[in-house]
């Protein structure tokens, strides 16, 4: 059995259609029809073999990390979902081959899945696993209380729009990093403070926080610059980095805490994701939308434009062009 994916065959190849073989059921697994993938910026650059010192590629690597969909098969002793239901999740870990940029996909029912509450629709529920995941990592760090001042840069991302609604719920006084044409966007997330990123976003924070902020949430920043943007928090303050970038002994000096954000699997994440969606305290602001054939596209269109929100493969699309 045969289902149609995305793929690259190595290095130098382009993502491209192809059949991949279904493996056999096997106990304890499951196998998803998909009928939504979201397309992440880790999605091009494992595309564009960016990743390939820091993961493990295994040839042909279907493209693609979160999917939604409904179970087609489940194998012995699978016992927390059945055929027929409706589920979203994600794939994680060093290696890359599996994907869900494809008609199926299958796992180990211990795997990131989880049912999908019906008030959410494909489209949405595929857009939170990975950027929800790290949004909610981000902003749990935070310890938030009501009238904080969280600094997010690249808020107008999928992981950022994501944090900057989780913030403000909180009951946070959210200062974004954006363009002016992403003002109006930002604002309708919940940001109270637009600043223009570049060389003036700490001068302008400082304007606005005197004091300074209790909170960073940097999801664009190498090293250098955070520690730079960390210099704008209170002592015992918070700072999260999806760069790698806390430096313990350096935060350690004024009492803040760092968290380095990752997309680890965690279900009950899942879980808290799709009760918030389900409530409408969670927005999915998908731009774009593409067939699984324009999938090159997206990944392309998501490289080389300034994105907001997320783009989505609607998988039972027939080809035609992207709706924006």
């Amino acid at each position: 059995m045969f289902t149609n994916a995305i793929v690259i065959d190595g290095f130098d190849d382009k993502p491209h259609l192809a059949a991949v073989a279904i493996p056999d059921l096997q106990p304890d697994s499951v196998i998803i029809r998909v009928h939504a993938a979201s397309v992440n910026a880790f999605d091009w650059k494992i595309a564009d073999g960016k990743l390939r010192d820091a993961f493990q590629y295994e040839f042909p690597v279907t493209i693609g990390r979160d999917y939604a969909g409904v179970v087609e098969a489940v194998g012995v002793g699978v016992d927390r979902v059945h055929v027929g239901d409706c589920v979203f999740g994600y794939f994680t870990g060093q290696r890359v081959h599996r994907g869900s940029y494809a008609q199926h996909v299958w796992c180990k029912q211990d795997e990131a899945f989880t049912l999908k509450p019906p008030e959410v629709g494909f489209a949405d529920a595929a857009c939170l696993p990975l950027s929800g995941v790290i949004a909610l990592r981000g902003t749990d760090a935070m310890s938030i209380r009501a009238g904080d001042d969280i600094l997010i840069m690249g808020a107008p991302g999928g992981v950022g729009s994501f944090a900057v609604q989780l913030a403000a719920h909180a009951g946070a006084r959210v200062i974004a990093s954006g363009t002016a044409a992403d003002a109006d966007y930002l604002r309708q997330l919940g940001a109270a403070e637009i600043i223009e990123p570049g060389d003036g976003v700490d001068d302008a924070v400082r304007t606005l926080c005197p004091d300074g902020i209790d909170g960073l949430i940097d999801l664009v920043s190498y090293k250098p610059a955070f520690l730079a943007h960390v210099e704008l928090i209170r002592n015992g303050g918070h700072a999260a980095s999806a760069h790698r970038a806390v430096d313990d002994e350096i935060l350690a000096a004024r009492a803040i805490t760092g968290t380095n954000l990752t997309s680890a699997p965690d279900r009950s994440l899942l879980d808290r994701l799709g009760a918030l969606a389900a409530s409408g305290d969670l927005r999915v602001p998908i731009e774009r939308t593409y067939s699984l054939t324009q999938a090159p596209d997206a990944l392309a269109d998501l490289r080389d434009r300034h994105a907001r929100g997320k783009f989505v493969l609607d998988v039972d699309q027939a080809s035609g062009g992207a709706a924006v």
